[in-house]
């Protein structure tokens, strides 16, 4: 349990999240690395960051 100045971590990065709501516009991983200003194996890993959090929860 959380003390009462702890803030609990949110699920997905500002990162992450950016990634996912362009994923959900059917954009591809090349698309949203020209977008973000990122590389396309970037996009992989942050997609893979948040597929290994579901498969694997706290």
């Amino acid at each position: 349990m959380l003390g009462n100045d702890q803030k609990a971590k949110p699920l997905l990065t500002n990162r992450e999240r950016e990634v996912f709501e362009l994923l959900v516009l059917d954009k591809t991983t090349r698309d949203i690395a020209q977008q973000l200003f990122i590389s396309e194996k970037t996009v992989r890993n942050h997609i893979s960051n948040v597929v290994w959090f579901e498969i694997h929860p706290f």
